[in-house]
Formats: C-alpha cells, structure tokens, sequence
C-alpha cells in the first residue's frame, strides 16, 4: 500500500510552490501525519472526482508550532497566506508542520479511491 497525502490547493497555488521547491512544509491543524514520518507518499491534488497524483517526496519530520509568532516565521516555507482558511486561527494551540524532502515529479494520474485513514491521506495498492 503506497501512503497518498492530499494537498488542497483551492486557495492558494499549494501543489504549484511544492512543485517549484518553495513550500518546503506541509501543515496540518492536528498531527495526522505522524505515521508517515520517514515515508515515501505520493502527494496528489484533492479536487472533484479524486486525488490527482503529481509528487512523491519523503515526510522528513513532524514538529508542533505552538504560536502564531513562529508560525508566522515559519510562512516562507508553508506558503499558507495570511488569512487562508489554513492560516493560524484565533484559539489555535498548536499547529503541526512536516518536512518534505527528496521531491520527485510523477506523471500527473488520478489516484483510485483506497482505505481511507480520514479526510488527508489514503493509502492504495497499485495495479501490477
């Protein structure tokens, strides 16, 4: 089973920034990656219809962001834009930021529907 991590790039050119090396963070309100720390994962596109395939990279590290000051330090590498629905919020506590490392470009495909482990990352088993 190959880990798929959806990327939700409707409000800001997410995929585009990881693709062009730029969003070296992939974040998330609660730490839903952990189990992918130290993993290859495909990293798709979530849209209509499924998850587009388009990057693999290696989830490096997960680490807590306890303040909106170091989030806000932290910006040039997660790219999420002041005021994004994925910008730190009034009540956060904690925010967990991942490190992608070792990227590589796939030919785009769209990602069958796999055992689901909640809204943010699936995992699927490849034809053969």
């Amino acid at each position: 089973m190959i880990p798929v991590v959806g990327i939700n790039s409707a409000s800001a050119p997410f995929m585009a920034d990881i693709g062009d090396l730029l969003k070296r963070l992939e974040t998330r309100s609660r730490n839903m990656l952990r189990s992918l720390v130290g993993q290859r994962v495909i990293l798709a596109e979530t849209q209509r219809g499924g998850y587009l395939a388009m990057y693999t990279a290696v989830i490096r590290s997960a680490r807590p962001v306890r303040s909106r000051d170091k989030w806000d330090a932290l910006r040039p590498l997660h790219r999420v834009p002041v005021g994004n629905p994925f910008d730190w919020k009034e009540g956060d506590r904690v925010r967990w930021a991942y490190e992608l490392s070792s990227l590589r470009r796939l030919r785009p495909f769209l990602v069958p529907e796999g055992r689901r482990h909640g809204r943010t990352w699936m995992e699927y088993e490849p034809l053969r």
